[in-house]
């Protein structure tokens, strides 16, 4: 379990932060926050090739009158980007997002929701109404992007989890009469070292148990 010490508080054990965020979710004992959009984590990435890359400009005239600070993606940086995101690309089938009573604990109350197809990021559009293919979203064995989950810990009772760490930034249909958007940022917990993961049971993929450990989150 040495992974586990990097993903959790040294006063509880993995086990205990999943049982306490499994109570918290039965017993209802957490506010919503609003439909998880999308999770942004660092990883390790091949970017062989990423400098000499070019933005994909859809024509000349794109070319010419669009700032520099908003170019367009390369191929490279657009299959980069898929490879450290989830995305569920709107909020209408987005997992709910909440957080404990007492602030300690982000939640995930009915686990994740399937990720949906998403564009497939080597393509570029030849003409404006070009139907844009799609490629599945998948955790490990995509032949584009590769394993968006590289590394996985397994629990006491044998139940494997993939872990994504750190988690950078969540985005969020935010809840209540106001809406709008969102977004929660993971940190390091300065008292133990620890940084944000979210780990994922995909045993059964129409609805993924998962649950958020370690580091901190800052709303805002």
């Amino acid at each position: 379990m040495a992974t586990a010490a990097v993903l959790t508080k040294p006063t509880f054990t993995l086990a205990d932060r999943l049982r306490i965020q499994q109570q918290r979710a039965l017993e209802r004992d957490y506010i919503p926050v609003g439909r998880l959009t999308a999770v942004v984590f660092e990883a390790q990435r091949d970017t062989r090739g990423l400098s000499e890359s070019r933005a994909r400009y859809s024509n000349r005239k794109q070319a010419e009158s669009t700032p520099e600070a908003l170019k367009p993606f390369s191929e490279k940086q657009t299959v980069l980007w898929s490879s450290i995101t989830l995305d569920w690309l709107s909020h209408k089938n987005a997992p709910l997002l909440a957080i404990s009573r007492d602030r300690q604990d982000l939640l995930l109350p009915h686990g994740l929701t399937p990720l949906p197809d998403i564009p497939d990021p080597r393509w570029t559009p030849k003409h404006a109404n070009d139907t844009v293919p799609r490629i599945p979203q998948l955790l490990t064995g995509c032949p584009v992007v590769g394993d968006r989950v590289r590394d996985k810990i397994t629990d006491r009772q044998g139940r494997i989890y993939g872990v994504i760490h750190p988690v950078l930034e969540l985005s969020i249909m935010l809840s209540g009469v106001s809406g709008g958007f969102g977004r929660i940022r993971g940190a390091v917990d300065p008292s133990d070292g620890t940084h944000l993961a979210l780990l994922i049971d995909d045993s059964n993929p129409h609805q993924m148990r998962a649950y958020f450990v370690g580091g901190k989150f800052l709303m805002g």
